[in-house]
């Protein structure tokens, strides 16, 4: 996914915006993220808080009528049917209220015409945490990085035998880990360490008991 992000800190303001970069650290980064979104299914998390309580329209700016949310509810999804500005329904074609896509929550976006972007507006969140249950979570970054899956900045709590699933376009590249830097595919051939990009959700799937995954992010540049 080609994702272009650009990041202004509030030092910017006095120190121009060279300084601003160096300066990732700061509690007070706003900014915005520019994704791609093909016709069909793209799986996504809100890289930046819009700040008006995580609504839908917000965070997704780039929805025309017939576009469709999925949200993974823990053991299936909700279907979620754009028709206009504050016109929502459900699977049923029932009227619900506008979606809230919490930080940390990934979903699938599908796209029902051509090509277009979203841009993802708001506040960097440095710090985040998303409960982790057994079986599966679909999740994602709250900080808008895109690096080695075992990156520091994502601080993903694996565990030996915990597997990860990201959407190709058309199904799921399924990698297995089982410790640091050894990782396999779904036919358990060896595979390098998995990257994510910027506002990708993926599945996670935890083989174990209930954890959280805590980010802190000390450098959204690394």
């Amino acid at each position: 996914m080609r994702t272009k992000t650009l990041l202004i800190a509030a030092a910017a303001l006095a120190v121009g915006i060279g300084s601003s970069l160096a300066q990732t650290y700061s509690q007070n980064i706003v900014g915005y993220v520019n994704t791609p979104l093909p016709p069909g299914y793209t799986m996504l998390v809100t890289p930046v808080s819009p700040n008006t309580a995580n609504n839908a329209e917000a965070i997704l700016p780039c929805l025309a009528s017939g576009d469709v949310l999925l949200v993974w509810t823990g053991g299936g999804y909700a279907i979620e049917y754009f028709n206009g500005p504050s016109d929502w329904y459900d699977g049923n074609f029932n009227p619900i209220s506008q979606p809230v896509l919490l930080p940390g929550q990934g979903f699938f976006y599908q796209n029902n015409g051509s090509l277009k972007t979203n841009t993802f507006v708001g506040t960097v969140q440095l710090t985040n945490t998303v409960a982790l249950a057994p079986g599966y979570s679909l999740v994602g970054s709250t900080a808008p990085i895109g690096t080695s899956i075992e990156s520091t900045n994502f601080n993903i709590p694996f565990a030996s035998g915990d597997v990860l699933l990201s959407w190709t376009g058309g199904g799921y590249a399924i990698e297995y880990y089982n410790g640091p830097g050894d990782w396999y595919d779904g036919n358990f051939n060896p595979i390098a360490v998995p990257t994510l990009t910027v506002a990708q959700g993926f599945f996670y799937q935890n083989n174990g008991s209930g954890k959280n995954w805590s980010q802190n992010v000390t450098n959204i540049l690394k």
